[in-house]
C-alpha cells in the first residue's frame, strides 16, 4: 500500500451569527460601527475563522463566519463579546454602551445559501427601516427551530 498520499479532511463550517447589545440599546453609533467591525474582524482572525461578511445597526450586529474546525462556536463568541466589549467601555466614543446582551443566535447554513446570507447582512439598515430587531431576532428562532425567550436579548 502505498503511504505517500495526504489525506486531509475538508471542513466548511458556515454560522450566520446575531448578537446584540444589552437591552436592545442603540449604542453603536452608524459612524462608528466599521471601527467595532474591524475590531471584531482582528479577533476573528486570531482564532483562525474567516469572517465572510459583517454588519448591522445600532444595536445588533450580524456575522457570516467560517469557522476554524478546531474552534469551539462558544470560545470564539465568548472572546469576541469579551474583548470588543472590553474595548467599546474604554473608548470614551461609546461612553453609552452598556455591553453586549447575554446570549447570541447562531445557526448554519448551507454552502448554497452563502450569498443569500450576505445581501441580507449587507441590507441590515434598509431592512430595519422597516423592521424591528426583536421581530427579526424572533422569526430567526423560528425558522431555526428555537424557542424564543426576550430574556435573551437582555
Amino acid at each position: 500500500m502505498d503511504c505517500n498520499f495526504a489525506a486531509m479532511s475538508k471542513v466548511l463550517a458556515l454560522y450566520h451569527i446575531v448578537f446584540g447589545t444589552r437591552y436592545r440599546k442603540l449604542t453603536l453609533p452608524d459612524e462608528l460601527r466599521e471601527e467595532v467591525y474591524r475590531f471584531i474582524w482582528a479577533d476573528i482572525k486570531k482564532h483562525k475563522c474567516h469572517l465572510v461578511r459583517i454588519g448591522g445597526i445600532e444595536n445588533h450586529i450580524h456575522m457570516l463566519v467560517e469557522l476554524n474546525p478546531d474552534e469551539k462556536l462558544s470560545t470564539l463568541m465568548r472572546d469576541i463579546k469579551a474583548n470588543s466589549s472590553g474595548w467599546l467601555h474604554r473608548d470614551e466614543r461609546f461612553r453609552y454602551f452598556e455591553g453586549w446582551a447575554r446570549e447570541y443566535f447562531a445557526v448554519t447554513i448551507s454552502p448554497n445559501s452563502r450569498a443569500s446570507v450576505v445581501d441580507y447582512i449587507n441590507a441590515q439598515v434598509e431592512h430595519h427601516r422597516t423592521r424591528n430587531f426583536n421581530d427579526e431576532l424572533e422569526e430567526m428562532y423560528r425558522m431555526a427551530g428555537v424557542s424564543f425567550d426576550e430574556r435573551d436579548l437582555m
